[in-house]
């Protein structure tokens, strides 16, 4: 029996017509540090379709890749609806990377044209020489920039255009966009997502058991477009009819609270580090009770965070996992219906239940799988209809298991009422506000200074960012110090990479076989073995 169903095809061109049609009047508001500008529904799906008539100008075709490096602003979003509706790939290039790794991801997606917001133009600026493969960049705001690569007015090369009328049809699995993970071990690799990926995530995470997003939600969009996909709630928000807030750079905690306090928003998601930050503010100038829901992810949130904001605010913090892998929706930390009090505040601290449509395992290191006990603790391993199959040009193919789960790099477990809990991770990387950072990397560039004769580089708790590298030292010659290998590494990382903990000692702890003993490593700074000297950010 065949089904009689339509098949309409599931695309990120649906999505831009639904909010554009249905919700012409809801808007988007963008903070300047002092104010908000808005702009309504219509004007920016109008706005979307100019910006693929001016691409198609361009010689932007089906599968071209344009980049966007731009923090949340309204010309992102365009971007976010026209890339994809016009058949092209949207490349989000991660702004907080470092100048080679940004180079690198720009030439390995092929990118033909770069969305420059004018803010950045010194961030971008060291990457301009490195790149192989872009035509053309599309400059929004004001700014100067030196180079010769063709480079236009935003929003002038839209007046230009008159929008586009005739969108062409695709097929739901072609690819919609690429984000690049965050190089913690070795280059980023690039996730390709399918437009049918993109509506079945933006479905996901407006049902009530996720986030619940409905056309009554006010967005503050905290999570930064550039890196995964804002998680969703771009295009989740925009088939919803939400109204946005668009914080641009402006991420500050007195900005945060500015914003809250002009636009009253229901709903936002952050990491750790910025919930953090407003607990820590002024209660007088700060009123959440606007809020239905706070989302923190990206690190683990402490349970005395849960219960503050909970205490202070009467505001719910629902914990999420995921990644770039992941579109990013994988586990949320809704309580089941039977907790309350403090046995809500120990569900709402784990990693979280997974969402309807993933499925998640835990498995021993011969690949068997283990019981969920909340006890058995192994790799975690997920598979989804939004799950990545790969990486971009089939690289890292040992990051699928042999029947085709994603391995995800964290080690947990999970109980029998499918609670997941992440206990340590595979991989020694830190996780930082949020972000990855490469113990790897920060090892291999400070090996090559003179002074240095070994290093190893740990987590170490931190009271604001959960995480941040502990350096641990043997110097090679008297005379070497923290300032100076901070300061060597200061053009070689990301800025957000740059350690303030150091540590100098007489021999590091090797294991059997000859290598640095993390583990041992940790069990001693955990036990406060380490003289650690703090050079400030």
């Amino acid at each position: 029996m065949q089904a009689t169903m339509m098949h309409r095809p599931m695309t990120v061109q649906m999505i831009m017509e639904h909010g554009r049609a249905v919700f012409p009047e809801s808007r988007v508001g963008t903070f300047d540090g002092q104010a908000m500008s808005y702009a309504s529904y219509a004007e920016i799906a109008d706005n979307a379709a100019r910006l693929a008539a001016a691409l198609q100008a361009l010689g932007v075709g089906h599968g071209d890749r344009v980049a966007t490096f731009s923090w949340n602003n309204t010309a992102h979003l365009e971007a976010y609806l026209a890339v994809p509706s016009m058949g092209a790939i949207m490349h989000t290039v991660n702004i907080r990377l470092s100048p080679e790794h940004i180079a690198y991801i720009i030439n390995h997606a092929g990118d033909r044209v770069v969305l420059l917001d004018a803010s950045l133009i010194e961030v971008f600026a060291p990457v301009l020489p490195m790149l192989e493969c872009v035509e053309h960049l599309l400059l929004i705001g004001e700014g100067e920039l030196a180079t010769d690569i063709a480079t236009l007015d935003y929003r002038a090369h839209l007046a230009e255009h008159a929008p586009l009328q005739e969108w062409p049809e695709l097929e739901e699995t072609a690819a919609a966009a690429i984000c690049y993970t965050s190089g913690t071990t070795g280059n980023p690799k690039g996730v390709v997502y399918s437009h049918r990926t993109t509506f079945v995530h933006s479905l996901a995470s407006r049902a009530t058991d996720t986030f619940g997003i409905s056309e009554a939600d006010r967005i503050l969009l905290l999570p930064a477009m550039f890196h995964a996909n804002a998680w969703g709630l771009p295009y989740s928000g925009w088939l919803s009819g939400s109204d946005f807030i668009l914080p641009g750079p402006h991420l500050q905690p007195d900005s945060i609270k500015h914003m809250i306090a002009l636009e009253r928003p229901t709903f936002t998601a952050t990491v750790p580090t910025i919930l953090g930050d407003l607990l820590r503010a002024d209660a007088a100038d700060l009123d959440m009770s606007s809020f239905r829901m706070l989302v923190c992810g990206g690190s683990a949130v402490p349970p005395s965070m849960i219960d503050a904001a909970r205490e202070n605010w009467g505001v719910p913090v629902l914990q999420g996992w995921g990644m770039t892998e992941t579109s990013p929706l994988c586990a949320l930390s809704h309580p089941p219906r039977d907790a309350s009090g403090a046995a809500e505040t120990e569900w709402r601290a784990k990693s979280g239940r997974p969402v309807p449509g993933v499925q998640v395992r835990v498995v021993a290191e011969d690949g068997s799988a283990l019981p969920h006990d909340g006890e058995s603790v192994g790799e975690l391993q997920l598979r989804g209809p939004w799950i990545t199959g790969g990486y971009y040009r089939n690289e890292s193919p040992d990051s699928l298991s042999a029947d085709g789960w994603l391995r995800t790099g964290d080690v947990g477990h999970i109980d029998s009422r499918h609670f997941v809990q992440l206990t340590d991770r595979t991989k020694d990387v830190i996780k930082s506000g949020g972000e990855w950072i490469s113990s790897v990397d920060l090892e291999n560039i400070l090996t090559a200074h003179p002074g240095v004769q070994e290093v190893a580089v740990i987590a170490t708790p931190d009271a604001r960012w959960q995480e941040r590298p502990l350096v641990i030292v043997v110097a090679a010659q008297a005379g070497t110090d923290p300032a100076q290998l901070r300061e060597y590494l200061r053009d070689k990382v990301a800025r957000f990479w740059l350690p303030e903990y150091w540590s100098f000692v007489q021999d590091i702890p090797k294991t059997s076989v000859g290598k640095i003993d993390k583990k041992r490593l940790r069990d001693m700074n955990e036990a406060g073995n380490f003289k650690v000297e703090v050079v400030e950010r």
